[in-house]
């Protein structure tokens, strides 16, 4: 194996995507739980960037990735997902809202930044370019709502294709329902994104906001090498250790 810390901006970058294997759950991240407190996190980065200071980066612990290997010309680099698709969907999620958000609020300056870490270039050199131009590929189960999610241009495309989601007045319905969990996020990372850059100065916001997701957070990126069992790796992550209590965490 061989680690090195990188930014959410490295981890993106470059024609890559991050497949989720067969023998892992689903997305379960939610509104209820971790998003919020990602956000959170995310916007105290950029606050203290608006506020002229550097932040210091924040760390959202390891990931661990399996390269595969490619035959032929065509395709882009892939990796599986062996510890971390939570985090890397949901970082996906958040920027796909971020640039929901700015076209709301017709700010385009950032539009190139945003498809760099979202979208894998040039389609007509991809073995399965419908698949191949995202950079998270999830488990079979997520699939459909999230390239229905990640391809919506806007917010009304979201409610143009799911309109029993939203109100008669379009807002998001929030009781009684079951959301997909892509639409889920993707729709709350919008609102919130735009709530927060029309609070801190509109376009001149956006900058900050960005720069804290794609340069702020840090992973440590694991990288098996030939040799390296996966599956036992993945069972020794999620498996074997022992749960931390509630005084644990106090003391963490």
């Amino acid at each position: 194996m061989k680690s090195e810390t990188w930014t959410i901006q490295q981890v993106f970058q470059d024609r890559k995507q991050y497949k989720v294997p067969f023998y892992q759950r689903a997305y379960v991240w939610t509104l209820e739980k971790q998003w919020p407190l990602l956000w959170a996190d995310i916007t105290d980065k950029a606050d203290e960037r608006l506020a002229g200071t550097t932040p210091a980066p924040h760390f959202l612990g390891a990931i661990v990735v399996e390269p595969q290997d490619k035959v032929g010309l065509r395709g882009v680099d892939t990796f599986h997902i062996i510890d971390g698709q939570q985090r890397l969907t949901t970082l996906q999620y958040v920027l796909a809202g971020i640039r929901l958000a700015c076209r709301e609020l017709k700010i385009a300056d950032y539009e190139s930044y945003l498809a760099e870490v979202l979208d894998n270039p040039n389609p007509n050199t991809m073995a399965n370019a419908d698949v191949e131009v995202f950079k998270i590929w999830p488990t079979f189960s997520d699939q459909k709502a999230f390239v229905a999610a990640m391809t919506a241009d806007k917010q009304i495309t979201l409610q143009t294709r799911y309109p029993e989601h939203f109100t008669q007045a379009g807002t998001f319905r929030r009781i009684g329902i079951y959301h997909p969990a892509a639409l889920n996020a993707i729709w709350n990372f919008a609102e919130w994104a735009k709530t927060w850059i029309a609070n801190n100065g509109g376009a001149d916001a956006v900058e900050a906001l960005v720069m804290a997701v794609l340069t702020d957070l840090k992973v440590v990126l694991i990288q098996l090498e030939k040799g390296d069992d996966a599956q036992v790796i993945f069972e020794t992550l999620n498996g074997r250790g022992a749960e931390l209590h509630a005084t644990d965490l106090i003391l963490n």
